[in-house]
């Protein structure tokens, strides 16, 4: 058999992005080797890999579908350049996580920051990037483009420049990153009755940040982005809730976590749940100890799971949102 060293790997050219066709895995990370890579050509995709020094190219995957958007953190391996096509019905956020590479996106030139932004890429543009590290890793999310369209038609009637889109998200890395992060997460763990909750929320956020970021480079009226933002950085600040609640959490864990400051998260909260961020807290952590307790465990075990400290505040707590006593709840397990 032939080295697959420098061989070109490409296929028919159709509006196919490489990163909709990674596998979603759960708990794994999804491998092609070279020969695998090959068959992507059907996709439309083109990849030549290094000439020297390796034997084989590499993409590793792990990617969260959801109906909103998907989210793909990708990693390769020995390859030279990389050649796709969006597809028509997606916009794709790339961010560089580690490695260099840079290119086109149709007619547009990036390269690569750690950390940063690397490029938007519009439905039916094609990218063409040449790989100058022997590893790369990145985040690309693809959310849908007529849904996005949407959320920004709500917040603004002008026309929408496509070279602007990467200047309006600058800034906005560590959100993304860290709501991607979180989908992945809850992918990767046993599905639990709050999951598909926070799945929900961490989507709608990221959508209507998304869209908010954008109208308001393009002249929405302040009002109408301020609600949604404030809608975004809410959601997001409950699906960091459900997924850290376990550990000690301040106001400023949850500002960091949703780079906002404490008095944005506040009026967030107080205009659209009547409750500050820390009462939120509070009321999602007694509804997992509820839920522990129901299934046999004990109050004090219960209390320190969810971060409350097993006295008797918590208790009171517990007793004006349920109408009982914890140890009552844990009591019906029994009974």
């Amino acid at each position: 058999m032939k080295s697959p060293c420098g061989d070109c790997l490409y296929g028919r050219n159709s509006s196919i992005n490489v990163y909709d066709h990674l596998p979603s895995s759960v708990s794994t990370l999804v491998s092609y080797d070279t020969d695998t890579i090959r068959a992507l050509g059907s996709y439309g995709i083109k990849a030549t890999i290094k000439k020297s020094g390796f034997e084989k190219g590499l993409i590793e995957s792990e990617a969260f579908i959801g109906e909103m958007f998907h989210v793909s953190k990708v990693r390769t391996c020995g390859l030279d350049t990389w050649q796709s096509c969006q597809p028509e019905t997606d916009i794709s956020i790339s961010i560089n996580i580690s490695g260099s590479y840079g290119g086109k996106i149709n007619s547009r030139f990036y390269n690569v920051r750690r950390g940063k932004l690397s490029f938007v890429s519009l439905p039916g543009e094609v990218q063409n990037s040449r790989i100058a590290s022997d590893e790369t890793c990145g985040w690309m999310i693809s959310l849908s483009h007529k849904k996005f369209l949407s959320e920004v038609t709500k917040l603004t009637q002008e026309e929408m420049e496509p070279s602007r889109f990467l200047e309006a998200l600058e800034g906005s890395e560590g959100f993304l990153e860290g709501a991607a992060e979180h989908l992945l997460w809850l992918q990767r763990s046993s599905p639990q009755s709050w999951s598909q909750m926070s799945i929900d929320s961490t989507t709608t956020a990221v959508t209507s940040f998304v869209a908010a970021r954008i109208a308001e480079m393009y002249g929405a009226r302040d009002s109408q982005v301020t609600s949604r933002s404030l809608a975004s950085y809410v959601d997001s600040a409950v699906s960091f809730m459900e997924s850290s609640y376990m550990r000690p959490l301040s106001l400023g864990d949850l500002c960091e976590a949703c780079h906002v400051s404490s008095r944005t998260l506040q009026v967030a909260f107080r205009q659209l749940r009547g409750e500050t961020p820390m009462q939120a807290l509070r009321g999602i952590r007694l509804e997992v100890m509820r839920g522990l307790l129901l299934q046999g465990e004990d109050v004090s075990v219960a209390s320190v799971k969810v971060g409350l400290s097993p006295t008797g505040r918590t208790a009171a707590l517990y007793f004006a949102v349920y109408g009982e006593k914890p140890s009552q709840t844990a009591l019906k397990t029994i009974l």
